[in-house]
């Protein structure tokens, strides 16, 4: 995993190539008034193959696949990969209806299924269409505007294409604009971090925090981590993210020596694959001098990449280095009580659809019940996540909910404010719980 990381940097300096070749051809283009196409390519490949941990298997299915697609297109055409899954091709001297028929050609040859070291594998793709010169004329708005058709392709389904036609869809837009400034959000010192309090019931006190990840773009202003997260992990960026997120947690416990908080980080599948990560994260505690006891660190519900072996027993070399470990969104996924009994899960958070559930139908308490009491019989806490008001405290604090968290304990906070306002939050919530 950590190759993914040098690839995928490997794959974004490319870019200068690509506006090197892209300059040349529509010099040409406009020189000899012909028209150019740029194609923005996006190749949706299973999600059990973006967490496998053979990198061995990707790499010869993405060797397959870009052969394929070389020999979809003519040899005076340019494709230039761009991260992970995606790739801008550059069709010289074409009309729109030669270029349809070269994208349904791309598609075809691309979806049918690959063979894989006996893995049977079938990919998906999407292109977006912007020709030169009625559709831009600016290289940087060419593959903008391509991208954004490749978005607006993908509300149509798998496999469709769609050409720009003078309009651009203006969230499609935005989503384009976040992908192509979230490389450059970290170094420019657009991202902090935020921490949301979490209250124990039982002892009437906020114990730990939360770290949550923000971006304030400048041109956008504040984009909520739905909106970039998950596109981060898909492109390795992801990895940089947690690290980065880690540090800055190490940085605050430092800092606040005699706050004795519990402070709790999202661990993605994708870094639990990588085999630097106990090394890593052991540097930077070391480097802080922090205690893994004061870090919970949060998994999704993911039960394919936790029967791993190298996974499973990363998971307990964390527990055993002192972190707890949270499972994060339960009740999104399929994990059973046997699931439970193969890893060490110190707290149960609970999806936030469950508070929803129980807002509209008081009935649902006989299935939220059981579930808590089969966490504590195996001595897990459970977190409640999402509460906003004193009647949803008091609904889950009656089902013997250990830990609630949401905007009715706190909106998430910044470092700054955090210490200076929790006695006040504890002294709001016994008030008004």
């Amino acid at each position: 995993m950590e190759g993914k990381n040098n690839e995928y940097k490997a794959e974004f300096s490319n870019i200068e190539r690509l506006n090197e070749r892209l300059k040349l051809t529509l010099a040409f283009s406009k020189r000899l008034q012909l028209s150019t196409a740029v194609c923005y390519l996006r190749f949706h490949i299973p999600l059990e193959l973006l967490h496998q941990k053979d990198v061995e298997i990707e790499t010869i299915l993405m060797s397959k696949m870009i052969t394929r697609l070389n020999r979809s297109i003519r040899d005076i055409d340019t494709i230039i990969r761009v991260n992970r899954t995606d790739f801008i091709l550059v069709i010289a001297d074409i009309t729109e209806d030669d270029c349809r028929v070269i994208c349904e050609r791309i598609i075809q040859a691309c979806s049918e299924r690959y063979t894989v070291d006996f893995h049977h594998v079938s990919i998906t793709s999407n292109i977006g269409i912007c020709m030169y010169p009625y559709g831009a004329e600016e290289p940087h708005t060419l593959k903008e505007t391509a991208k954004v058709q490749m978005m607006e392709a993908e509300k149509s389904g798998e496999n469709c294409f769609s050409f720009f036609n003078g309009e651009l869809n203006e969230a499609a837009y935005r989503k384009m604009l976040i992908e192509n400034d979230l490389p450059y959000a970290l170094k420019k010192g657009q991202l902090y971090v935020q921490y949301q309090p979490q209250y124990h019931l039982g002892q009437r006190r906020i114990i730990g925090v939360e770290a949550l990840i923000r971006w304030h773009h400048p041109d956008l202003g504040e984009i909520s981590p739905a909106e970039f997260i998950n596109y981060a992990e898909e492109t390795g960026i992801g990895n940089s993210l947690f690290y980065w997120v880690f540090e800055t947690v190490c940085q605050q416990i430092a800092s606040e020596q005699n706050v004795p908080l519990k402070y709790s980080i999202n661990l993605s599948v994708n870094q639990l694959l990588l085999d630097s990560l106990l090394l890593r994260i052991s540097n930077l505690l070391s480097q802080y001098a922090v205690s893994a006891s004061q870090l919970t660190l949060e998994i999704t519900e993911n039960i394919e990449v936790y029967t791993v072996k190298d996974v499973n027993e990363r998971l307990y070399s964390l527990k055993e280095m002192g972190f707890t470990i949270a499972l994060d969104d339960f009740g999104n996924g399929y994990f059973s009580i046997s699931d439970f009994l193969k890893l060490p899960i110190d707290y149960l958070k609970l999806d936030r659809n469950f508070v929803f559930s129980l807002l509209k139908n008081k009935n649902h308490v006989g299935v939220i019940s059981p579930i808590i009491q089969m966490a504590h019989n195996l001595n897990v806490q459970v977190i409640i996540e999402g509460i906003e008001d004193a009647q949803q405290y008091r609904e889950w604090k009656n089902l013997n909910c250990d830990i609630i968290q949401g905007y009715f304990i706190s909106r998430p906070l910044s470092s700054v404010v955090l210490t200076a306002s929790i006695a006040k939050i504890e002294a709001r919530v016994e008030e008004k719980s």
